[in-house]
C-alpha cells in the first residue's frame, strides 16, 4: 500500500528544543507526521493490525539527542529507517541531516552512518565501536477468498542482523567478517583469527572481546 506524509503546520507552536537546526527545522514545517507514515504500510498497520513489529521498542522512551539539551520521546521504526519523536499527540521524523546520535531509554546507542540508523553492540574503545544494522522484512496480509481460504494480518519479522566496525574517526564502516578486519589490522591476524574461530557473537562481551584486539 502507498506510504501517504502529511506535512504539518506548525506555526506558532511553542516546543522547547533549544536553538538549534532542528528547531529551525520545526518552524519550516521539515519534519513529517502522520500515523501511518511511522508504520509506513498502511492503515491496518497504523491500527496495530499486524503481527511482529516493525519498531526497535514499540512504545515512545525518553532519550538523548546529541547536541539538543533535555529529555524526549522517541522511537526507532527499523522498517523505515526512522527515528520519530513525540511531543503531546504529534509526532515528527528527525531529519537525518539534523542529528547523529541518540541514546534512547539509556539502553540503546543509534548512530547515523552514511544515511543509516545503525545499533551499537558493544562499547566504543579508542574512536572503534561494533554495530549492528537491525532488519525487517513485511509481509502484506491476505483476505479469505472463500470459506475454505484463510485471511493472513500483515506481519514484520525481524531478521539476522549485520554487524560493521565503525571507525568514528574516519566516519568509515566495514563488514564485521573476519578476511576484511584481519585486511585492516594484518599485525593482529593471528589474534583475529583465534577470536574468530571462538567466538560466538551473541552478546555485548563477544564483541567487546573482538573489539579489545582491534582497538587495543
Amino acid at each position: 500500500m502507498k506510504k501517504t506524509g502529511i506535512i504539518l503546520s506548525i506555526l506558532g507552536f511553542s516546543f522547547c528544543f533549544g536553538q538549534s537546526a532542528v528547531l529551525y527545522n520545526l518552524n519550516n514545517n521539515r519534519l513529517l507526521s502522520n500515523s501511518v507514515n511511522k508504520i509506513g504500510v498502511g492503515e491496518s498497520a497504523d491500527n496495530d493490525n499486524y503481527e511482529g513489529s516493525p519498531f526497535l521498542e514499540k512504545e515512545f522512551l525518553p532519550s538523548m539527542i546529541k547536541g539538543e539539551s533535555g529529555t524526549f520521546l522517541l522511537r526507532y521504526n527499523i522498517y523505515n529507517d526512522e527515528i520519530i519523536l513525540k511531543n503531546d499527540d504529534k509526532y515528527y521524523k528527525i531529519p537525518k541531516e539534523e542529528a547523529d546520535y541518540f541514546k534512547i531509554n539509556n539502553k540503546y546507542v543509534v548512530r547515523l552512518i552514511s544515511g543509516k540508523y545503525y545499533i551499537d553492540s558493544s562499547s566504543d574503545k579508542n574512536n572503534y565501536v561494533i554495530v549492528r544494522k537491525e532488519n525487517i522484512t513485511f509481509t502484506p496480509g491476505k483476505v479469505a477468498e472463500n470459506t475454505y481460504d484463510q485471511a493472513r494480518a500483515p506481519k514484520f519479522s525481524r531478521t539476522k542482523p549485520d554487524y560493521f566496525l565503525f571507525d568514528m574517526a574516519k566516519k568509515v564502516i566495514t563488514p564485521l567478517k573476519k578476511d576484511e578486519i584481519k585486511a585492516l589490522f594484518p599485525s593482529k591476524s593471528e589474534e583475529l583469527d583465534q577470536n574468530f574461530k571462538k567466538n560466538k557473537f551473541k552478546n555485548i562481551d563477544d564483541f567487546n572481546s573482538l573489539l579489545g584486539i582491534i582497538a587495543g
